[in-house]
Parts: structure tokens; C-alpha cells; sequence
């Protein structure tokens, strides 16, 4: 059997020391890295959302301003009325003078779809007439209702 001598007993020691401070220097590392990592993470989680929320609205929010013809403007009512708390109100030429029952539109919503009046009615809607879109949100942000007002 071979006796081992104190120097090299001494420097495997002192190997193994300076593995286990590279060991917990590099634990350190990453556990810094980590907690640094996920508040940007979480940063990028929240403008993923914000991103999302916007995108989600998108179909709404579009019309804001926009002017459409009143086919459109029968398609918005078919698509979005039922999603929309507040539905989707049409404005149009005989409400805005005042004729008919002086009305200030007609809001159509999930319950109400659209069904197309005859022309004499001041519900109905010219489909080659020009309506601009106006949006209406909550204090969320969230659109609640799209407004059509008749041009010509």
C-alpha cells in the first residue's frame, strides 16, 4: 500500500475548495439573472396583454372615423351587434331632419338583428348611402358601441 503525502492530500483539499466556490459563484450568477429576468418577463407579459386587448377591439375601433357604405354598415350590425354591450346604433337621413317620429336612431344589439325595413321607413338603411363611424367606449376602455350617422 502506498502512503499519500500531507502535499498532495493538501492540494486535491485545495482543488476541491475553489470547484466549490466556482460552484457558488455561478449559482449566484444565475440566481441574480433569474430574479432580474422576470421582472422583464413580466414586463413583456404585461404589453403582450395590452397588445392582445387592443388587437382584440380592433374590429370595433376600426370604424372610428371611417366612413362606409350603408351595405357595410348592415354587415357591422350582423357581425357585431351581439358583441357589443350597447349594440351598433344607425342614424340615418330621416332621423337626423327629424321626420318619421324624430327618433335619434336605432340601436340593433343581440336581441334586435337586423331585419330590412321597407324603403318608406325610417329605420331603413340606403345601401349605397354613406355613413361615418363614431365609437363609443367605457371607462375599461372597452368599446361598447359603434354609431353610424348617415351622410348622404
Amino acid at each position: 500500500m502506498k502512503k499519500r503525502n500531507r502535499i498532495e492530500i493538501s492540494v486535491k483539499g485545495l482543488i476541491l475548495a475553489v470547484v466549490v466556490i466556482i460552484a457558488l459563484v455561478l449559482s449566484a450568477i444565475s440566481l441574480y439573472m433569474v430574479t432580474r429576468s422576470r421582472s422583464t418577463i413580466n414586463d413583456g407579459n404585461t404589453q403582450y396583454s395590452q397588445l392582445m386587448s387592443r388587437y382584440s377591439e380592433i374590429n370595433a375601433t376600426l370604424y372610428d372615423g371611417l366612413y362606409v357604405s350603408g351595405e357595410k354598415v348592415i354587415d357591422v350590425i350582423k357581425d357585431c351587434a351581439g358583441t357589443l354591450s350597447d349594440g351598433v346604433a344607425v342614424v340615418t337621413l330621416m332621423d337626423a331632419e327629424g321626420k318619421g317620429s324624430g327618433r335619434e336612431g336605432t340601436t340593433y344589439n343581440s336581441t334586435s338583428g337586423y331585419v330590412a325595413p321597407a324603403r318608406s321607413n325610417e329605420e331603413y338603411i340606403n345601401p349605397s348611402g354613406t355613413f361615418v363611424g363614431s365609437v363609443t367606449k367605457n371607462s375599461n376602455g372597452m368599446v361598447t358601441k359603434i354609431t353610424f350617422t348617415q351622410t348622404n
